[in-house]
């Protein structure tokens, strides 16, 4: 049964024509909201209809649900099924925490979850896409309905589009390929909904940072064959970080479900950005002078000139067809177009003084080409008596990246200056004159992974998963005829008992092919491709089942991989890979209602960090850098016995002390924040309304959510939301 769940060559300009097409679309919602109909009767009521297919339509993971989704839509290979028993340690966010946190990106997300952390995004190249570091190890490559991508540049959904957010611990690479060592970060978009939805939201994410979203689904005709689903956000305004930001973003989804056995979708999803460039603290003689410091808040010194700019068009579709009751084929495919450019600026900062050596990066327009696919077969059968659901399947991904041969350019500063001073820093002459010739194809970049797996369930107590990946990774460099191809048989292994229904215990061994780095711009040696290698992780967890609304879990792991380390400073470090990774540790992490009245999403995490067998001897032993061995969080709401509709809710993050550079000098210091939150539900005239008012980094601690960047100051944000 199908189950539908609710949910360029040219230089670009640089200033689009108004009035802006988000805005208007937003317009003809709101519009629509008042005129939209749920379903399209029949011409002729005596006349031959369709029959109505049967589909649920049961939201997992809302908010009196403890906000515990019971199901997972599927991990790479292995299909849709229950999170209880998955064995790998995962955290599961549903639509509703995310809207009811009033989370403005990911970053608030992550700062949430037990076993993730907050990393800024702070590249040069830095887009539209979080990063996070997931035990020890930054990800930064992310999954977008089961899909992965090649690389970091991606047109992620609105935070209003997202259905779930399914993040997994560890090791993913024979799931979706290399470059996940530490994790995955799977974005589930909203599909059309069964019942007619018509919704608009307003509020601010913080500072005079104001949005505006309108939201219409549901099906075109009374027996639910073709449904829909039309969404538009505007943000814009200053931060509470004192940066200007916009954000346009719109998306189309339709659906077809002529029967219960097949359910296809399209999708054509539109995002432009326009954000500050991040502002990169630089490290001076190996280390950033932390304990001298005289800023005083999580504030950007990036220029108002200073700009990055983000466009990305994507059409996906996906197909899932029980072809009989042996057999069902599932497939996803897209295409995605981005267009980027921008700046950071990098400071080496010392003594409460802006150096002279700091810098501006000023980078030229450039062009990613996406494509995406997988496709999986699989066959139910039984032999002896025991269950077999063996499934066959490809998958690839890739990106092409066209950019000028004249892409990039520094503007260094030419004396000292305090942090205002640099600031307000007058745009040097010849900015933005890079990219004068054309476009031209520099760079591909490709992952294939020819998958079998079988999911055998000998008994009601014991089964197993077990499977390979031929996976094959690719990179080509245009330019400089840099090219190679490396192949590996990557297996994974994992046996689940069950000594009681509510009880599922794993142990889980995965391999993964991991693409060498390709050098970025930040470094010396930019362009050069480091070598590929195999990581390999080892893992132990159980999940207990509290109640029908309560979810615990505890994993044991460890991870094996090759390290990446920098060399020097002046004027940037040189990025080489030496020795091996060993990230080592035990999480903990309970989900859902401990009583009727009061949901928690609480745990933490411990990690042995170190560097081994190192050729350079003064690397072993050493930590690896912007990783927090010990993490404790705990994020909590309270219904308000006697008073329908209203909530109150908090959080309190601990992250601990991580190191800034391989020689582990450089100390990043622990910190605590905290969050609030008021929540009321109420009818105003026919229409429910909810009012959302959260506080986040209450004491406003100033913090680094990475080796070189600073974290989010005080923000107090709103929301309110009206359906129709």
């Amino acid at each position: 049964m199908a189950h539908i769940k609710s949910r360029k060559q040219a230089h670009a300009q640089k200033r689009r024509p108004a009035p802006s097409p988000i805005l208007i679309a937003i317009a003809l919602l709101a519009s629509g909201a008042s005129h939209a109909q749920t379903a399209v009767p029949n011409a002729n009521p005596e006349g031959p209809s369709l029959p109505a297919v049967t589909v649920t339509s049961e939201k997992d993971g809302t908010a009196n649900d403890g906000y515990l989704a019971k199901k997972i839509t599927g991990v790479g290979i292995w299909g849709e099924r229950s999170l209880q028993d998955t064995p790998y340690s995962m955290t599961v966010i549903p639509s509703e925490l995310i809207e009811n946190s009033n989370a403005k990106d990911m970053d608030q997300i992550f700062k949430m979850i037990p076993t993730t952390q907050e990393t800024a995004n702070y590249a040069s190249d830095a887009t539209d896409n979080a990063w996070v570091t997931i035990r020890g190890f930054q990800v930064t490559n992310p999954i977008i309905n089961g899909i992965p991508y090649v690389s970091r540049v991606a047109g992620t959904p609105m935070m209003q589009d997202i259905e779930r957010v399914e993040v997994i611990n560890g090791a993913t690479g024979f799931l979706y390929g290399g470059g996940r060592v530490g994790g995955a970060v799977n974005y589930i978009t909203k599909k059309p909904t069964l019942e007619s939805l018509k919704q608009i939201s307003v509020g601010s994410y913080g500072g005079k940072s104001y949005f505006g979203h309108a939201e219409l689904s549901g099906q075109f005709d009374q027996n639910n064959v073709f449904g829909y689903r039309l969404s538009a956000l505007y943000q814009n305004g200053e931060t509470a970080k004192k940066e200007k930001r916009k954000i346009e973003a719109a998306s189309f989804v339709v659906d077809f479900k002529p029967n219960n056995n097949l359910y296809a979708d399209l999708k054509f999803s539109h995002k432009s950005t326009v954000n500050p460039g991040p502002t990169i603290f630089w490290a001076t003689n190996g280390q950033i002078d932390r304990s001298r410091t005289g800023i005083g808040s999580n504030q950007s010194y990036t220029p108002e000139w200073l700009k990055q700019e983000f466009r990305s068009n994507k059409i996906e579709s996906s197909v899932k067809w029980n072809i009989n009751d042996v057999a069902t084929l599932r497939s996803s495919v897209f295409h995605e177009e981005v267009d980027k450019t921008g700046g950071d600026a990098r400071m080496r900062y010392l003594n409460n003084t802006v150096l002279a050596t700091s810098w501006f990066g000023d980078y030229a327009w450039q062009q990613n080409t996406k494509n995406g696919l997988n496709v999986y077969l699989d066959s139910k059968f039984n032999i002896f008596g025991i269950s077999n659901t063996l499934t066959v399947g490809y998958s690839t991904s890739s990106d092409k990246i066209y950019s000028s041969t004249d892409n990039s350019k520094s503007y260094y500063t030419t004396a000292d200056m305090s942090l205002e001073a640099f600031r307000n820093f007058a745009q040097p002459a010849g900015w933005g004159n890079v990219g004068l010739t054309p476009r031209t194809a520099s760079t591909k970049t490709t992952f294939d992974n020819i998958l079998i797996g079988n999911d055998i369930k000998f008994n009601d107590q014991w089964s197993a998963l077990i499977g390979g990946n031929y996976a094959t990774t690719k990179s080509l460099n245009y330019r400089t005829n840099v090219n190679y191809s490396k192949s590996a048989f990557t297996p994974t292994l994992s046996l689940i008992y069950k000594p009681v229904n509510r009880l599922t215990t794993y142990a889980t061994y995965i391999e993964s092919l991991e693409a060498g780095s390709i050098v970025g711009n930040g470094y010396m040696n930019e362009n050069q491709v480091l070598a590929p290698y195999i990581s390999k992780q080892y893992e132990i967890g159980a999940k207990y089942a509290l109640s029908d609304r309560a979810l615990l879990n505890v994993a044991l792991f460890r991870i094996e991989k090759a390290n990446s380390y920098e060399i020097g400073t002046t004027p940037k470090p040189t990025l080489s890979q030496d020795g091996k990774q060993v990230h080592q540790g035990i999480e903990v992490g309970i989900t859902g209602k401990v009583t009727d009245n009061l949901t928690i999403l609480a745990g933490g995490t411990w990690m042995d960090l170190g560097i081994k067998k190192a050729t350079d001897k003064s690397l072993e032993g050493k930590k690896p850098t912007s990783a927090a061995s010990k993490l404790a969080k705990i994020t909590a709401e309270y219904r308000i016995p006697g008073i329908p509709g209203l909530s109150v809710s908090g959080g309190i993050y601990y992250t601990g002390t991580k190191y800034s550079n391989a020689a582990n000098t450089d100390i990043i210091p622990a910190y605590t924040l905290f969050d609030a939150g008021l929540r009321y539900t109420t009818r105003i005239g026919n229409h429910a309304t909810t009012f959302n008012f959260t506080v986040q980094n209450i004491t406003d601690v100033v913090y680094w959510s990475n080796n070189l960047a600073l974290g989010d100051p005080r923000t107090f944000a709103f929301t309110v939301k009206t359906l129709f």
